[in-house]
């Protein structure tokens, strides 16, 4: 599914710049998958394993909680 949707044209300033840069990496991120999702969590979810540092998994118990 492609969603490419172009940001609101913002005012200028730092927040703006920040916001510009954030959706320009959304932009190339969502490109190089093919603007499948899918596709996109499972090379980020592969990329996070092969970093070797540690990472939040919601699904599994957590120690000694309910």
């Amino acid at each position: 599914m492609k969603a490419n949707i172009t940001p609101p044209q913002p005012e200028t300033g730092i927040a703006d710049d920040v916001l510009r840069e954030v959706w320009r990496i959304k932009d190339e991120l969502s490109a190089a998958c093919g603007h499948d999702l899918n596709r996109l969590f499972a090379e980020a979810r592969e990329h996070q394993r092969l970093s070797g540092r540690p990472s939040v998994n919601l699904n599994k118990p957590h120690p000694g909680g309910s």
